[in-house]
Order: C-alpha cells, then sequence, then structure tokens
C-alpha cells in the first residue's frame, strides 16, 4: 500500500497537471506532422506542374529524359522525405512517451516517499513505467487496456526502425509482422521494409492523448486520496 507520510503540494510538483502538459505537447507534434505532411504535398504539386510545362514545350522525343530528370526529386517529396519523417516521429513521440512516465514515476515517488524507486523494478523503458504506476502508485490501469496494448504493438516497430532500418522479420508469425498486416495505416512483408502511411501518425497521437486523459483521471484519484 501507498503510504502518504507528509502533506504534498500537487501543483508545485506537477503532479495535477502532468498528464495534461503530456496531452498539450501530443498535440504540438500533430501540428508539425500535418504541416510537414503538407510541405511535402505542396512541393510535389509544384514539382509536377514545372513538369507538365516543361514538356509542353519541348519536342516529344526529349519527354522522357526531362522525365528521367525529375525523377529522383519526385521520389524524394513522395517518398524517401515523407518515410523518414513519419520514422523520426514515431521514435521521437515514442521517446516523449517514455520520458513522460519516468518523470510521473518519478514525481509520485517523490510525493509518498516510496522506498521503492522506478530503478528498483525489472524490465525498462513504458513497460516498467507502467508496472511502477500500478504496483507501486496503485493506480488503476484497467481501463487503459487497449492504448497499453497499442503503445506496446508501437514499441516493436519502433524497435525496428531503431535496430534494424524498418525492416520486418522474416517469420511471417512474428508479432510485428502481424501488426501490420492489421493496421491499415501500416503495409510491409515479412523480411521487406514497413511503410508507414501518414493517417498511422495521427492514429498514434490520437491513442496516446486518449491514453494520457485516462491516466490522468487516475492520477486526480491519486491526489484526492
Amino acid at each position: 500500500m501507498v503510504d502518504k507520510k507528509k502533506e504534498v503540494d500537487f501543483f508545485s510538483n506537477g503532479l495535477c497537471f502532468h498528464c495534461q502538459m503530456a496531452e498539450r505537447e501530443l498535440c504540438e507534434y500533430m501540428q508539425f506532422h500535418k504541416t510537414t505532411e503538407s510541405l511535402w504535398q505542396e512541393t510535389d504539386k509544384q514539382l509536377q506542374s514545372n513538369l507538365i510545362d516543361i514538356l509542353k514545350k519541348i519536342p516529344e522525343e526529349h519527354h522522357q529524359d526531362t522525365i528521367d530528370a525529375y525523377s529522383w526529386e519526385l521520389h524524394q517529396n513522395q517518398y524517401k522525405f515523407p518515410d523518414i519523417h513519419r520514422e523520426s516521429l514515431v521514435i521521437a513521440i515514442y521517446n516523449f512517451v517514455e520520458a513522460e512516465l519516468n518523470r510521473l514515476c518519478s514525481i509520485i515517488s517523490e510525493s509518498i516517499e516510496s522506498k521503492i524507486k522506478l530503478k528498483n523494478l525489472h524490465g525498462q523503458g513504458v513497460n516498467r513505467a507502467l508496472l511502477y504506476l500500478s504496483k507501486v502508485a496503485e493506480l488503476d490501469m484497467s481501463k487503459m487496456g487497449g492504448e497499453r496494448s497499442y503503445i506496446k504493438e508501437v514499441n516493436r516497430l519502433r524497435n525496428a526502425i531503431v535496430h534494424r532500418g524498418g525492416f520486418l522479420l522474416e517469420d511471417k508469425n512474428d508479432e510485428l509482422n502481424r501488426f501490420v498486416s492489421e493496421n491499415p495505416n501500416l503495409s510491409g512483408q515479412p523480411g521487406n521494409k514497413v511503410s508507414l502511411a501518414p493517417a498511422l501518425i495521427e492514429e498514434l497521437i490520437n491513442n496516446l492523448i486518449e491514453f494520457f486523459k485516462k491516466l490522468g483521471s487516475e492520477v486526480h484519484k491519486f491526489i484526492n486520496s
């Protein structure tokens, strides 16, 4: 059981608005994502418009050479740069969530003067933080089952991006391959590189905002208790 030994100012230590601030930060990630995606789209439209104008002015026998000259730049804006952007955001957002949960555990630990610290628990990253919040802080995590499951899947995706350059394992029964095959915003065959649709980032952020809303409710119950 948690042992509250002293009066704590939950406003000063940030606990009362920690999850709300995380939601706000995630909304800013969403704004950044949409702004950046629109940049690739506008750039692509401009490139194609320029190409069409040029083709109208030159003999047809030179069309293919001109198209070839533009092909790499079009590829960059349609595929390469958006892929870098989306993969980078998966890593950045997951790292942000891990840092926020670790910080939340630290604030709660200090608030209740717990002898059990986050580092004392087995595991690492988000899973360890969630274990701390459940077992030490005694927050009810049961209402977050769907979001927690989704976060676990995204962790596998993040690990594939970080450690394998986004390539999926050959095993078709691998859990990440299953997640990719079931998610309309992901594509890729076992042994090949996974591809992220723009909507995957929106899906990720929306799931995390919902997670922090539910977590915030449990934190306020903890404060009120």
